[in-house]
C-alpha cells in the first residue's frame, strides 16, 4: 500500500534518480514529468498528494507552474515542495505558498523529512 502519490516535475531526471528510488523504497508511489506542460497535465488528470517541483524548468519554469497550481480552484490545495539552485530566487517564495523548499544539492534525508512533513506524517 502506497504512503502517498508524488509527482516529480524536473527536466533533469538523472539528478533525481537516487531520491526517486529512495522515495519508492519508503513506500511512496512516484510519477515523473520532465516538462511543465506534462506535469500540469498529469496533475490535472491523476491528482497527487504532493508535487516535487524544479523551479528552473526550461520554457515554462517552476514558478509559473506553481502560480498555475495556486490559481486553479481544482489544484490550489495541492502540496508542493520546490527545488532551487543554491542561489535560488528566494524572493519568489513569498508569492505563492509552498510546503517546503530545498536548495540543490540536498541530502536525501532532508528530502524525506520535507516529504513526511508536507504529507502530515511523523
Amino acid at each position: 500500500m502506497s504512503r502517498g502519490r508524488i509527482l516529480l516535475i524536473d527536466h533533469r531526471p538523472e539528478h533525481m534518480r537516487q531520491p526517486v528510488l529512495r522515495l519508492q523504497l519508503e513506500g511512496y508511489d512516484v510519477a515523473e514529468a520532465s516538462t511543465a506542460e506534462d506535469g500540469l497535465a498529469m496533475l490535472r488528470q491523476d491528482g497527487y498528494d504532493l508535487v516535487l517541483l524544479d523551479a528552473e524548468l526550461p520554457g515554462t519554469d517552476g514558478w509559473a507552474v506553481l502560480k498555475e497550481i495556486r490559481e486553479d480552484d481544482d489544484l490550489a490545495e495541492t502540496r508542493v515542495i520546490i527545488f532551487m539552485a543554491g542561489q535560488g530566487e528566494t524572493g519568489k517564495l513569498g508569492l505563492y505558498p509552498v510546503e517546503g523548499e530545498l536548495r540543490r544539492p540536498f541530502p536525501i534525508g532532508e528530502l524525506l523529512a520535507k516529504v513526511r512533513t508536507a504529507l502530515g506524517e511523523r
